[in-house]
């Protein structure tokens, strides 16, 4: 087994920013790691996003990684749809960790329920597909584009009577109108299999 595999994740444990106590990981991706964690002194549950400034290039991206990030979440934060995650909060520490701290969230993705369930009913497929247009329509009509769509961003959670409520997850690749002043870093953002063809242009 490779010595990185005996590697403590640094992060479990730790009180980051002051507010947020690590508990236990939950998923990792090319953005970075996602914790379950409790906010603290609300002692509330959160889905916490810790970023991975190396995968992400940022520090080698012209420099404007905290000036986008911070664009970004603020934006993000904003977003009211009830199929949107919500977003609690947002920040960087003094050792330059950016976190985005979220709704918990128990369920299934869509991607897990394709391998598993596909074909799925129709009026099932539309039922899910209204709610993720709904989310996406909020974020378009403020001018954001949100650059990795894809099943396994799609949260399915029961929510009342309804077994199958949608969360988009991951606006953190969030592309806004605003955008064009910022310097380009040149990054393919997003996942290749679902990615617009003209961002790989």
């Amino acid at each position: 087994m490779p010595a990185s595999s005996h590697r403590r994740d640094p992060f479990l444990g730790l009180v980051l920013d002051g507010k947020y106590e690590v508990r236990s990981p939950i998923a990792r991706g090319g953005m970075g790691r996602v914790y379950r964690a409790i906010q603290q002194p609300l002692g509330r549950e959160v889905a916490l996003k810790v970023l991975d400034l190396e995968q992400l290039e940022g520090k080698k991206a012209g420099g404007d990684f905290a000036q986008r990030f911070f664009n970004e979440a603020a934006a993000c934060a904003k977003l009211t749809h009830p199929n949107t995650v919500v977003v609690y909060d947002y920040g960087k520490t003094d050792d330059e960790v950016f976190y985005i701290a979220m709704e918990m969230l128990e369920g299934r993705n869509l991607e897990e329920i394709l391998d598993q369930e596909a074909p799925l009913e129709p009026a099932r497929v539309k039922h899910l597909g209204l709610q993720i247009c709904g989310s996406i329509g909020e974020a378009h009509g403020r001018g954001m584009i949100h650059r990795d769509l894809k099943p396994s961003n799609i949260m399915l959670t029961e929510r009342g009577a309804d077994p199958d409520f949608v969360k988009v997850l991951d606006f953190g690749l969030v592309k806004q109108e605003s955008d064009a002043g910022l310097t380009q870093s040149g990054a393919l953002l997003g996942t290749p299999r679902y990615i617009a063809p003209e961002q790989i242009g």
